[in-house]
Protein backbone atom coordinates (compact mmCIF):
# COMPACT_ATOMS: atom_id res chain seq x y z
CA UNK A 1 0.00 0.00 0.00
CA UNK A 2 1.50 3.31 -0.99
CA UNK A 3 1.15 6.73 0.59
CA UNK A 4 -1.52 7.90 -1.89
CA UNK A 5 -3.76 4.95 -0.99
CA UNK A 6 -3.42 5.71 2.73
CA UNK A 7 -4.42 9.34 2.17
CA UNK A 8 -7.58 8.34 0.28
CA UNK A 9 -8.95 5.10 1.71
CA UNK A 10 -11.89 5.14 -0.75
CA UNK A 11 -9.60 4.34 -3.60
CA UNK A 12 -8.16 1.15 -2.04
CA UNK A 13 -10.83 -1.10 -3.49
CA UNK A 14 -11.19 1.00 -6.61
CA UNK A 15 -14.79 1.80 -5.67
CA UNK A 16 -15.85 5.08 -4.14
CA UNK A 17 -18.03 5.12 -1.02
CA UNK A 18 -20.58 7.75 0.01
CA UNK A 19 -23.56 9.33 -1.68
CA UNK A 20 -23.66 10.86 -5.10
CA UNK A 21 -25.18 14.30 -5.53
CA UNK A 22 -28.26 12.80 -7.21
CA UNK A 23 -28.86 10.39 -4.31
CA UNK A 24 -28.49 13.19 -1.80
CA UNK A 25 -30.95 15.42 -3.72
CA UNK A 26 -33.53 12.62 -3.98
CA UNK A 27 -33.24 11.98 -0.23
CA UNK A 28 -33.69 15.68 0.53
CA UNK A 29 -36.66 15.87 -1.83
CA UNK A 30 -38.36 12.92 -0.12
CA UNK A 31 -37.74 14.48 3.30
CA UNK A 32 -39.20 17.81 2.12
CA UNK A 33 -42.33 16.13 0.72
CA UNK A 34 -42.87 14.16 3.93
CA UNK A 35 -42.44 17.35 5.98
CA UNK A 36 -45.00 19.18 3.82
CA UNK A 37 -47.47 16.34 4.30
CA UNK A 38 -46.91 16.25 8.06
CA UNK A 39 -47.29 20.00 8.70
CA UNK A 40 -51.11 20.22 8.41
CA UNK A 41 -51.51 17.25 10.75
CA UNK A 42 -49.10 18.83 13.23
CA UNK A 43 -50.95 22.15 13.04
CA UNK A 44 -54.28 20.37 13.62
CA UNK A 45 -52.78 18.61 16.64
CA UNK A 46 -51.55 21.91 18.11
CA UNK A 47 -54.91 23.65 17.60
CA UNK A 48 -56.70 20.77 19.28
CA UNK A 49 -54.31 20.94 22.26
CA UNK A 50 -54.91 24.69 22.56
CA UNK A 51 -58.70 24.09 22.57
CA UNK A 52 -58.32 21.45 25.30
CA UNK A 53 -56.33 23.92 27.37
CA UNK A 54 -59.00 26.60 26.82
CA UNK A 55 -61.75 24.17 27.87
CA UNK A 56 -59.87 23.33 31.06
CA UNK A 57 -59.52 27.05 31.83
CA UNK A 58 -63.25 27.54 31.14
CA UNK A 59 -64.08 24.88 33.72
CA UNK A 60 -61.66 26.36 36.24
CA UNK A 61 -63.08 29.87 35.82
CA UNK A 62 -66.64 28.55 36.08
CA UNK A 63 -65.80 26.75 39.33
CA UNK A 64 -64.45 30.02 40.75
CA UNK A 65 -67.65 31.81 39.71
CA UNK A 66 -69.77 29.02 41.22
CA UNK A 67 -67.89 29.36 44.55
CA UNK A 68 -68.53 33.11 44.43
CA UNK A 69 -72.23 32.53 43.68
CA UNK A 70 -72.54 30.14 46.64
CA UNK A 71 -71.41 32.93 48.96
CA UNK A 72 -73.26 35.86 47.38
CA UNK A 73 -76.20 34.16 45.54
CA UNK A 74 -75.12 35.89 42.34
CA UNK A 75 -72.38 35.67 39.74
CA UNK A 76 -72.10 39.49 39.82
CA UNK A 77 -69.00 41.12 41.29
CA UNK A 78 -71.18 43.11 43.71
CA UNK A 79 -74.93 42.82 44.40
CA UNK A 80 -76.87 44.20 41.45
CA UNK A 81 -73.75 44.78 39.31
CA UNK A 82 -73.76 44.01 35.61
CA UNK A 83 -70.22 42.60 35.59
CA UNK A 84 -69.31 39.07 36.64
CA UNK A 85 -66.97 38.49 39.57
CA UNK A 86 -63.31 38.03 38.74
CA UNK A 87 -60.71 39.59 36.49
CA UNK A 88 -61.82 39.69 32.84
CA UNK A 89 -60.48 39.25 30.20
CA UNK A 90 -57.95 36.54 31.08
CA UNK A 91 -55.24 35.18 28.80
CA UNK A 92 -54.97 31.44 28.21
CA UNK A 93 -52.36 30.25 28.90
CA UNK A 94 -51.30 32.78 31.51
CA UNK A 95 -48.13 34.86 30.92
CA UNK A 96 -45.28 34.48 30.16
CA UNK A 97 -46.58 31.88 27.67
CA UNK A 98 -47.92 33.02 24.31
CA UNK A 99 -51.66 33.78 24.57
CA UNK A 100 -53.85 31.45 22.48
CA UNK A 101 -57.34 32.35 23.84
CA UNK A 102 -58.93 35.17 25.83
CA UNK A 103 -61.53 34.31 28.48
CA UNK A 104 -64.39 36.74 29.02
CA UNK A 105 -67.46 36.43 31.22
CA UNK A 106 -70.92 37.88 30.73
CA UNK A 107 -74.51 37.15 31.62
CA UNK A 108 -76.37 34.63 29.51
CA UNK A 109 -78.55 36.15 26.80
CA UNK A 110 -81.72 37.57 28.34
CA UNK A 111 -80.87 36.59 31.94
CA UNK A 112 -79.32 38.57 34.76
CA UNK A 113 -76.18 37.49 36.61
CA UNK A 114 -78.16 36.16 39.56
CA UNK A 115 -79.43 33.36 37.30
CA UNK A 116 -76.85 32.61 34.63
CA UNK A 117 -73.31 33.44 33.53
CA UNK A 118 -71.38 32.34 30.47
CA UNK A 119 -67.65 32.27 29.93
CA UNK A 120 -66.21 32.51 26.43
CA UNK A 121 -62.80 31.40 25.20
CA UNK A 122 -62.12 33.47 22.09
CA UNK A 123 -59.11 32.31 20.05
CA UNK A 124 -56.43 34.86 19.23
CA UNK A 125 -56.20 33.44 15.69
CA UNK A 126 -59.26 32.35 13.71
CA UNK A 127 -60.32 28.81 14.59
CA UNK A 128 -62.40 27.70 11.61
CA UNK A 129 -63.27 24.35 13.16
CA UNK A 130 -64.73 25.55 16.47
CA UNK A 131 -64.63 29.33 16.76
CA UNK A 132 -65.30 30.71 20.24
CA UNK A 133 -65.95 28.12 22.96
CA UNK A 134 -68.73 28.92 25.43
CA UNK A 135 -69.53 27.39 28.84
CA UNK A 136 -72.71 28.42 30.62
CA UNK A 137 -73.42 28.04 34.31
CA UNK A 138 -76.28 25.66 33.49
CA UNK A 139 -73.68 23.24 32.06
CA UNK A 140 -74.20 23.96 28.36
CA UNK A 141 -71.15 23.73 26.12
CA UNK A 142 -71.57 25.84 22.98
CA UNK A 143 -69.57 27.09 20.03
CA UNK A 144 -69.77 30.32 18.10
CA UNK A 145 -68.18 29.57 14.68
CA UNK A 146 -67.90 33.29 13.89
CA UNK A 147 -68.11 36.41 16.04
CA UNK A 148 -71.57 37.36 14.74
CA UNK A 149 -73.01 33.82 14.64
CA UNK A 150 -75.48 32.43 17.16
CA UNK A 151 -74.16 29.89 19.62
CA UNK A 152 -74.63 26.25 18.61
CA UNK A 153 -74.06 23.02 20.57
CA UNK A 154 -70.37 22.25 20.78
CA UNK A 155 -69.35 19.91 17.92
CA UNK A 156 -67.71 16.65 19.00
CA UNK A 157 -64.38 17.55 17.37
CA UNK A 158 -64.07 20.64 19.56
Amino acid sequence: MNLAQLAHPRSISGRQTGFSLAELLVTLLIAAILSMLAMPAWRHHLERAWRVQARAELVSAMLALERHALLTTSFASTPGAATPAGQWPRPVPPPPARTRHWLTATSCAGLDLSRCVEIRATPVHVDKACGTLVLRSNGEWLSMPTADAAAIPLPWEC
